[in-house]
């Protein structure tokens, strides 16, 4: 059976094969040639050929000029007009074929870019939800673990006697009124001293106090300067010569960008242990999600001076998270990491998973979701309504989740939701891919999110599996945004033990982020005990940030 991919790669056999030429005089002359040798149907196929392959390169040149545009107007956001998509419903279903927006509630994912196609529906009627409440002013809504400091005023003298009789006035109770205040940071210098004994009557035996461990020995950073240099990096998106000029201008310390940079790269070089152990924990969850983002790094060996090298963090539960560097964007990364792990895996596409999950593989891959959809979200944004279609599938499956979430189901009672609501919406989800997949010219935005979709059939079910697999990655997605907040401002790494340094520090500053932890009140803490060649190597555990919450909670 002739098929148009066959015929097109005929075409371009014979194409070969004759030398035709691409130059639109030359495929005239050639079409005349067929012509006279009676050749007038591959003259045919061949110019539909060529008119198909314009129309594609036609059709991803448009996507890529919207995609531009739409990112120098400034909308980056996923988020679907929901009256665009429910337009588009109602001219693609037939009536009552296909659920509206109203008719469905929309979920969206844990993700602040996610889409969002529901109307501000809370509970599937299509009903605006109620206004929220103001957040109460004054007393009530300050923090309770501030420190209150009373300032009394008191009544000015001339005031203090009775106009009418002239006693003086008596207390009779007080006015309160609060101001949230802000005192800047400070640089101070610790001054040690060690007072030294001896015995008078022996005139031996001098003993003094040993002197504290340094984060740096022989270094004058204290560990509360180390971590506000890694925080302000590496949290804040804060370089360094910004920091330093900070330092210099509002509180007239000058300290040069390199000495910061040596020092940053010294608190840095004390982090392995505590990130080693804090990996060992992870590739032991249940999960573990990962993704990848890139990292400008200098590299003199390179034409251009500078190379892309790569941040992949690892994510397990809770506040278990690692990030791993990598000078390129091989697979033998992830494969390296993840290849002793037993167990689920979640990630996106990347070709350089595909060797973790075999068939005798002990590893299980989780697909995301959040990947399937973008491409849809894609080809709709191109002027492709079938892929509305799509879109209000999936839409259905993150409004189980919001369900799940807003009655406080457990982990077992979202996987018996999953399986009473969602897994009829997988089926039909695929079905209706496989509907629209010959409808489809497989390089359209269309055509690869279906593609995409399909070959990861079984991945994009496995949430069915357990409650605790969640649809997608966001987590994920939400750490490498804050990575991407300090890479726009830094811009590059100077080596690739520059990229180490960063991949330690984000380990651990975005696993307090995770456990909405004091990041710098965490590293104030923890520097001069990695940096204590007299702490123990057992007590390392008491360190990570979960256990380190734990013992801070109880001691208030």
């Amino acid at each position: 059976m002739t098929t148009p991919a066959t015929v097109a790669d005929e075409a371009g056999e014979l194409e070969r094969e004759q030398q035709a030429p691409s130059e639109l005089e030359g495929v005239r002359a050639y079409v005349l040639r067929l012509l006279e040798q009676g050749q007038g149907l591959q003259a045919i196929e061949m110019l539909v050929d060529l008119l198909a392959r314009l129309q594609e390169a036609h059709t991803s040149t448009a996507q890529r000029l919207k995609e531009a545009l739409r990112q120098l107007d400034g909308r980056r956001s996923e988020k679907t007009p929901a009256n665009e998509l429910q337009l588009l419903l109602s001219f693609l279903s037939a009536e009552g074929a296909a659920p509206t927006v109203s008719e469905t509630t929309q979920q969206t994912p844990p993700s602040p870019s996610a889409p969002s196609f529901a109307s501000g529906s809370a509970d599937g009627t299509g009903n605006k939800p109620p206004p929220r409440r103001q957040a109460p002013r004054g007393a009530q809504a300050l923090p309770a673990h501030l420190e209150r400091r009373e300032v009394v005023v008191p009544v000015p003298p001339e005031q203090r006697a009775c106009p009418s009789c002239g006693q003086q006035r008596t207390p009779m109770g007080e006015e309160v009124s609060q101001r949230l205040e802000l005192e800047p940071a400070r640089f101070f210098v610790q001054v040690e001293k060690r007072p030294k004994l001896s015995c008078t009557r022996c005139k031996e035996g001098v003993v003094c106090a040993p002197a504290a461990e340094a984060p740096l020995p022989g270094a004058l950073p204290g560990p509360g300067l180390l971590a506000q240099l890694l925080v302000g990096k590496y949290r804040d998106g804060l370089p360094l010569h910004r920091q330093q000029a900070i330092f210099d201008k509002r509180y007239g310390v000058k300290l040069p960008p390199s000495t910061l940079g040596d020092w940053l790269a010294g608190a840095c070089d004390v982090l392995p242990p505590l990130v080693q152990r804090l990996k060992q924990k992870t590739l032991q969850d249940f999960l573990v999600q990962t993704d990848d983002t890139g990292l400008r790094v200098l590299d003199k060996d390179d034409p251009r001076g500078i190379k892309r090298g790569h941040l992949w963090p690892y994510v397990g539960e809770g506040g278990n998270l690692f990030v791993e560097y990598t000078p390129d964007w091989s697979g033998e990364g992830p494969q390296k990491i993840l290849s002793a792990r037993q167990g689920y895996i979640q990630a996106d596409g990347y070709a350089g998973y595909d060797a973790l999950f075999t068939a005798t593989s002990p590893r299980t891959e989780v697909a995301c979701w959040m990947h399937a959809r973008r491409g849809f979200e894609k080809a709709f944004r191109a002027g492709e309504p079938r892929a509305a279609l799509v879109l209000s599938h999936i839409q259905q499956l993150y409004a189980v989740e919001r369900e799940a979430t807003e009655r406080g189901l457990s982990p077992q009672q979202r996987g018996q939701l999953r399986l009473e609501k969602s897994a009829s919406v997988y089926t039909d989800t695929f079905a209706l891919l496989e509907q629209l997949k010959p409808q489809v010219a497989p390089k359209t935005p269309l055509g690869k999110a279906i593609t995409y979709a399909q070959n990861r059939y079984l991945p994009l079910g496995r949430f069915l599996e357990d409650g605790r697999l969640p649809l997608d990655n966001g987590e994920v997605e939400r750490l490498i945004r804050l990575i991407a907040i300090g890479r726009n401002n830094y811009l590059f790494a100077g080596s690739d033990a520059a990229g180490q340094r960063a991949a330690l520090a984000y380990t651990l500053v975005l696993s307090c982020y995770r456990l909405g932890m004091d990041p710098w009140a965490y590293l104030r803490d923890v520097l001069p005990k990695l940096g204590d060649t007299r702490f123990p190597a057992a007590r390392l555990a008491e360190l990570l940030p979960e256990a380190w919450l734990q013992q801070q909670r109880q001691q208030m």
